[in-house]
């Protein structure tokens, strides 16, 4: 199997579609093994898991409260409690949802987002095993205006 991980531009657009005047530029990638992140698993026609996106708790919570326009102190203080209220999770598992057409790119083959899992429960089989076999990783900072800068990833494991 063949996914493309996205470049800033892509992801730009494709987050526009939701967001005006982001602002998304190349980083470092984090560490995966960090408490703060999320991962969106994704599976292939036949149901098999093949690629994970992860985000930073800054990420769900700036873009999960602008989806619904909570004011930004409501999102630093999800922040500041380490955990994301439960509208936030819904907004965070759309944008996972359609940030999966970004590894379609470039003739890759088709994915569906499935499920979203937090770094501080245990991880099923399925992302632990693709954790354990990372070939490719891309993260941006990804500035939401008046709220703040929050990481994601586009991680391709091993064929």
């Amino acid at each position: 199997m063949s996914f493309s991980t996205p470049t800033k531009a892509e992801l730009k657009d494709m987050l526009g579609m939701l967001f005006s005047k982001l602002d998304v530029q190349d980083c470092d990638p984090v560490s995966l093994e960090a408490d703060d992140l999320f991962f969106g698993l994704y599976l292939d026609d036949s149901d098999k898991p093949v690629t994970l996106v992860a985000c930073n708790l800054a990420f769900a919570a700036y873009l999960g409260s602008s989806m619904t326009m909570l004011p930004p102190p409501v999102a630093a203080d999800v922040i500041k409690s380490g955990k994301l209220e439960e509208m936030m999770v819904g907004n965070l598992k759309e944008v996972m949802n359609i940030v999966s057409r970004l590894f379609m790119l470039r003739d890759g083959e088709h994915l569906r987002f499935s499920t979203l899992h937090p770094a501080t429960e245990a991880f099923p089989d399925s992302v632990s095993g693709l954790l354990a076999n990372v070939e490719k990783q891309v993260f941006f900072d990804v500035e939401v205006p008046r709220y703040g800068t929050g990481k994601v990833g586009f991680i391709v494991p091993s064929a």
